[in-house]
């Protein structure tokens, strides 16, 4: 059976593939498919270890355990020995990791799809890094 790391590896890949192939007929300029297919299989155990650290350092939940006054343990909440465990969402932790995931992290993904997918496609090095440079935040009108 494949790792959970393989697995998101995969369906990642799948999903690009899919995506590419719908845009071909969605937009007037054929989409690079196997470089973002490429792409894709490169960057899912970044973002999967960058998930992985992010939930260590901050966990979404905490285990509380609550002692029973009977012997009879709720279904799916055994915590052994007549104590139940409930996991409750860490509210600010959670907030924090999506706040951290979509500045900083969104920042450091952009600039390697970009830059990434072009060194696929065979760009020269200038060309790749100059098209990070170049993103700018849409102004709105």
């Amino acid at each position: 059976m494949p790792s959970p790391l393989v697995k998101a590896t995969l369906q990642s890949a799948f999903l690009t593939l899919c995506s590419a192939l719908v845009a071909t007929f969605l937009t007037p300029k054929d989409p690079p498919i196997v470089a973002l297919v490429i792409f894709s299989i490169f960057a899912t155990p970044l973002n999967f270890s960058w998930q992985q650290y992010l939930e260590r350092k901050l966990p979404g939940y905490r285990v509380e355990k609550h002692e029973e006054a009977n012997s009879q343990v709720k279904a799916g909440t055994s915590g052994g020995g007549g104590v139940t465990v409930k996991r409750r969402l860490n509210v600010i932790n959670t907030l924090t990791k999506v706040a951290i995931d979509q500045t900083l992290g969104a920042v450091v993904n952009v600039a390697l799809h970009l830059g990434g997918v072009r060194a696929l496609q065979g760009r020269p090095l200038h060309e790749c890094l100059q098209v990070v440079t170049e993103v700018r935040e849409p102004v709105p009108s």
